[in-house]
């Protein structure tokens, strides 16, 4: 946890600038309000990351740049869990947490049991509709069907029911 006396100035005004991009971002992109203050906002913030954001200050402005550019690794303020974030919502100090921007993104893919919701749905039919597959297509999916097809016989007969 960070506090604001023990930080540098320079550092002081790195997090100052990604705070604001935090309040940017999720306004424009999620239509959240962030209610958290500055010196909550550093509260989020481990002692690790601090101290590699100052090793790479004192390594020089090349190196805090990279650092901070890097699409993988760059420190984000993020949700605790897919669940906190509610889309026109608040961000509270409660529900944020500082993660690296692939774990971030990571957190809000698609994962096994997830559904789509009836626009997402609606929309990828209507992105779909009325184009024509081509050979390759229809034979893939014909043989995934086929396929499953003979797993489920093959499952019920095990079972002993119906062939």
């Amino acid at each position: 946890m960070a506090k604001r006396h023990q930080l540098s100035e320079a550092l002081l005004e790195l997090l100052w600038n990604e705070f604001c991009a935090t309040v940017r971002y999720q306004k424009q992109k999620n239509r959240i309000t962030v209610k958290m203050t500055f010196d909550e906002y550093l509260s989020l913030w481990s002692a690790t990351r601090i101290k590699t954001m100052t090793q790479k200050l004192d390594q020089g402005q090349k190196a805090i740049d990279y650092y901070m550019g890097n699409q993988l690794y760059r420190p984000v303020c993020s949700w605790v869990s897919k669940d906190a974030r509610v889309l026109g919502g608040e961000m509270t100090v409660l529900n944020a947490k500082i993660r690296s921007a692939d774990d971030s993104k990571k957190l809000f893919q698609f994962h096994a049991g997830d559904r789509h919701t009836t626009e997402s749905k609606k929309r990828i039919g209507d992105s779909k509709r009325g184009k024509k597959q081509t050979p390759e297509q229809i034979a893939k999916r014909t043989t995934a069907r086929v396929a499953t097809m003979a797993r489920n016989r093959a499952e019920r007969e095990a079972q002993g029911g119906r062939p």
